[in-house]
């Protein structure tokens, strides 16, 4: 989510909360008379009529401009707190050539995956670049049967890091592997 909108957020449920805040202190004054002493003039009853707002030539066009508002207003409120968690492309640092290198991520952790996944000791990888809170991730995803060897796993998930870390600019990214390790391996077939 963006600062703006938690900015947006916050101001929201503060203003919110004491407007609430206000009414129950006044309907509380109003029932006990403590905003009668503090308020003299407070009527012992509210009385509307309906008619003469609703009755207006214009309140039917303003209803629909109000209504129209609210509904635009919350449509993108729940559409900026939508997770978006994907990441575009980043800047490569610049070389000698004046210009502006860009790299998209996705199809170098799809590589990195699959050249993870070609392992022996690597039942599948998948990979993929998330926006985790404000940070750029590359995920690894790993699966590996039960008999095999963490230690040796996880230097192959560190060369391909490093590996990766050779084509996408790593100050800009950081790294995630999941392991998850199968209940049971898979019975092949025997041989005799």
């Amino acid at each position: 989510m963006r600062r703006s909108v938690l900015a947006f957020d916050r101001v929201l449920v503060l203003l919110l909360g004491l407007l609430l805040i206000a009414v129950g202190v006044a309907a509380v004054g109003w029932q006990t008379g403590f905003l009668e002493s503090a308020w003299p003039d407070v009527p012992d009853e509210v009385a509307v009529d309906p008619e003469q707002v609703t009755g207006a030539s214009s309140f039917p066009a303003l209803a629909g401009l109000v209504g129209a508002a609210l509904v635009v207003l919350g449509l993108w409120w729940l559409l900026a707190h939508l997770p978006r968690r994907s990441v575009g492309s980043l800047r490569l640092p610049s070389g000698i050539q004046p210009g502006r290198l860009i790299v998209e991520p996705v199809p170098a952790v799809a590589t990195a995956a699959e050249v993870l996944a070609d392992d022996p000791l690597i039942r599948s990888a998948r990979g993929a670049v998330l926006a985790d809170r404000g940070e750029r991730v590359v995920r690894l995803r790993v699966t590996v049967d039960p008999d095999a060897d963490l230690g040796t796993v996880v230097a192959a998930c560190d060369g391909v890091l490093a590996d990766l870390a050779h084509v996408l600019p790593a100050d800009q990214l950081r790294s995630r592997v999941e392991l998850s390790v199968l209940r049971r391996g898979e019975v092949g077939p025997r041989v005799q």
